[in-house]
């Protein structure tokens, strides 16, 4: 009997070594798969929650491109209306100089280049939050990931699941978890992230406003010109008409909105980008010499700090562009970079090289540039009444 039970204590602590070792060669593998040396949440942090909105594999091509198509309805109406004020904006004293010209349209090229295609469309876009943009998704990632809440969510116990730290595989990673731990101890820095994200949702919240009012106006006030009936009172009435009309569709969601306003977008997109390519070709084509960086220095030394005065007008090539990122919610990332790419961007490009065109040989149209631009058989009063 005590050599049966013998065996059989043996035997318990054979198959409790043999157990031990399994489960430490498991955790050696999960310790291996972690990409982060938080604790072990982020091991448990591995299952994933990403909305369809992030991920390209997970909506057909059909859906997607059905999303594509509502982007352009409900995104780009403020950077779709941005050239009828840009070059009458940065030029508010004239062209005195074709150079000059060249320079702003350089400028203007390279923005648009940069910030919402670069920028936006394929490093910005990707920083969401589980498919939701704006300011506060950006906040929600820094706060999680660098633990810098001013209101903690974490239970105490939390905290005595973390009592190991591996070594971190490169001198980069080890300075960016200094970083991070300086971070989230810091109380002012916490404070300063909250204002921060409160200005740029404010600032959003501005742009929302006023852009929509400017471009009403500035199409209104367009019409104008040719419409001799029209006085500013008349333009005004029928801007705040407007307004209200686009105000009040918001209410019905971005779906329907994108399928009613995506049609008006997208032929406006064509009828400004047709107009750029005619006044290119028929005016001046030389103007796409703007292509080349140089243009912008020589527009510097020229004009000194004027020159960078007049980069008030033309950053607002670019208004608006932000809600690529505030409104990738109601869409996916693949969406708004197939929309912006393969419509927006080229239609812009043309319009504001073409007015550069027409401009070369009009100067003195710079305060009304776009509908000076329009070639006259297809904007008259005629037409218009």
């Amino acid at each position: 009997m005590a050599d049966q039970s013998s065996d059989t204590v043996e035997a318990n602590a054979s198959a409790t070594v043999t157990d031990t070792n399994q489960n430490l060669k498991g955790r050696k593998m999960s310790w291996a798969k972690l990409r982060r040396v938080d604790s072990l949440n982020m091991e448990a942090g591995k299952v994933s929650f990403t909305s369809n909105h992030t991920g390209h594999s997970q909506a057909s091509w059909g859906r997607t491109l059905s999303l594509a198509f509502q982007c352009l309805g409900v995104i780009y109406g403020d950077v779709g209306t941005s050239p009828l004020y840009v070059y009458s904006s940065t030029f508010t004293d004239g062209i005195k100089d074709n150079q000059d010209l060249l320079g702003v349209l350089s400028l203007i090229i390279y923005t648009l280049l940069l910030s919402p295609l670069i920028k936006y469309s394929f490093i910005v876009l990707r920083a969401n939050d589980n498919g939701n943009g704006g300011t506060f998704a950006l906040y929600s990632l820094i706060s999680r990931h660098a633990n810098m809440r001013l209101v903690p969510n974490n239970q105490p116990e939390d905290k005595e699941l973390s009592n190991y730290r591996l070594n971190t595989p490169s001198s980069q990673l080890q300075r960016a978890e200094k970083i991070k731990n300086k971070l989230s101890k810091s109380m002012p820095a916490k404070i300063m992230l909250v204002l921060v994200t409160i200005l740029g949702c404010s600032m959003v919240i501005g742009d929302g406003i006023l852009t929509p009012s400017i471009s009403v106006l500035s199409a209104v006030g367009g019409i104008k010109n040719k419409v001799d009936s029209l006085d500013q009172n008349a333009v005004v009435g029928i801007s705040i008409a407007i307004l209200v009309i686009l105000f009040s569709a918001q209410r019905f969601g971005s779906d329907r909105v994108g399928y009613t306003f995506a049609p008006i977008i997208i032929v406006w997109f064509a009828f400004i980008g047709g107009i750029g390519f005619y006044n290119l070709f028929k005016h001046d084509i030389t103007v796409l010499r703007a292509f080349n960086p140089k243009y912008i220095i020589d527009y510097f030394k020229r004009n000194g700090s004027k020159g960078w005065k007049s980069l008030g007008g033309v950053v607002m090539c670019i208004t608006g562009t932000e809600a690529m990122f505030a409104d990738i919610g109601h869409f996916n990332v693949l969406a708004v970079q197939l929309s912006f790419t393969s419509v927006v961007l080229p239609a812009l490009l043309s319009t504001y090289i073409g007015q550069a065109a027409y401009l070369s040989k009009n100067p003195k149209d710079v305060a009304d540039t776009f509908y000076a631009s329009i070639p006259g058989k297809y904007f008259n009063s005629n037409h218009i009444l």
